[in-house]
């Protein structure tokens, strides 16, 4: 390995330790809610079971609930249903089988195959299963105290059950709150690589081209996340009358969604031609100054989601970015250049159509091509 390279790795390596500790604060920051209210919950449950069922150790009950809220949002009631019901009723199948023959080594494998099995008649999702099989494992394993109640896991089990699917219900909830935070987080990484590479292009930068490409790549957990938000939000939008009237903004939401994630990644696919291009020496500046108007058309579309405020804006820049977007705007470009602008051609297009555009609209403010010419190699 060449010196510069090795120099450089401690300051490559603290920028994706910084990165990443920073995505890490605001999933603290985001699920801060479920963070603080597994404790509520499960020391609730947990005391209901104690001084009121008068159990001394009821410790499923704080697991019930515990597992049944989850560490993220992603609560939904199909899920907090499952979870609670499938502990519950492995609870119930461990202390039946147990009352019937006992604990011990074989008891614990016939106890965890039957267990699966009700589970599986019962319903086909993993969640559901898993928690039976857990849950008639534990009461196999672990020596129930001694209890006047019949069943008495059984009931610490439901207990918490019952306390995280009142939270999935009672704890109110706006259907657009998540969904429009991640869409700002991806916009905004959308605007920071795009920012790093109109730099790299501008001062033939490889450094900052490689760790524009690394911070490309290090969004998929944004996107995904964006995606699972959409889907409990539409799903609150059908059992929540107070959601149900965000239904239009989760819509424009989803759409936002689908093409941000088209456009970022054809900018992975663009940020490692930029690797390759600044390895040659050569300042791009023009192009530069291309990919430097689509991260301001970005930015602009991030504070609007991010506010849930018009997009006009947004629109506005980024049709000003396209317009530009011409691969035979020079005669001196080589092949390298024409096709680095054609792949900055569908970014504007799919960014367009993130900030509301139709698709014909969209690439309508893109310069004509000539009839022979691509659109450029499809994202991958």
């Amino acid at each position: 390995m060449a010196k510069p390279e090795v120099s450089r790795l401690p300051r490559r390596a603290f920028s994706i330790v910084t990165h990443r500790l920073r995505l890490g604060l605001k999933r603290v920051w985001a699920n801060s809610g479920q963070l603080i209210q597994i404790p509520i919950a499960a020391t609730a449950a947990y005391s209901f079971c104690v001084y009121v069922l008068g159990h001394p150790y009821p410790f499923l009950a704080a697991v019930a609930s515990a597992v049944g809220i989850g560490p993220v949002t992603d609560r939904r009631l199909r899920r907090a249903l499952e979870i609670g019901f499938g502990a519950t009723f492995g609870v119930l199948v461990g202390e039946f089988l147990v009352n019937v023959y006992g604990g011990g080594i074989w008891q614990l494998a016939v106890t965890l195959a039957i267990g699966l099995f009700i589970g599986t008649v019962l319903n086909s999702g993993g969640i559901f299963i898993t928690q039976i099989a857990v849950q008639s494992v534990y009461v196999v394993v672990v020596p129930a105290t001694s209890s006047t109640m019949a069943f008495p896991r059984t009931l610490d089990a439901l207990a918490g059950s019952v306390c995280a699917i009142l939270l999935a219900f009672l704890i109110p909830r706006d259907a657009r709150k998540a969904p429009r935070r991640l869409a700002a987080n991806l916009l905004e990484e959308i605007n920071a690589v795009l920012e790093m590479m109109a730099k790299a292009l501008r001062e033939s930068d490889p450094e900052m081209a490689t760790r524009a490409l690394t911070r490309a790549r290090e969004t998929q957990d944004i996107i995904d996340s964006w995606g699972s938000s959409l889907k409990v939000s539409q799903e609150a939008a059908k059992i929540n009358a107070r959601a149900r009237r965000h239904a239009a903004e989760v819509t424009r939401l989803s759409r936002a969604h689908t093409y941000s994630d088209r456009a970022m990644r054809t900018i992975r696919v663009i940020a490692r031609r930029v690797v390759g291009i600044t390895e040659l020496g050569v300042e791009k500046p023009i192009i530069g100054g291309y990919v430097g108007s689509l991260a301001d058309g970005a930015k602009k579309l991030e504070i609007a989601l991010r506010r849930g405020t018009d997009r006009s804006l947004a629109e506005a820049a980024l049709s000003e970015a396209a317009g530009g977007l011409d691969p035979r705007a020079k005669s001196t470009w080589d092949i390298h250049d024409e096709s680095l602008v054609l792949l900055l051609r569908p970014v504007a297009a799919d960014l367009l159509q993130a900030a509301g555009l139709t698709n014909d609209a969209a690439h309508s403010r893109l310069p004509p091509l000539a009839e022979d010419e691509a659109e450029g190699p499809p994202a991958e």
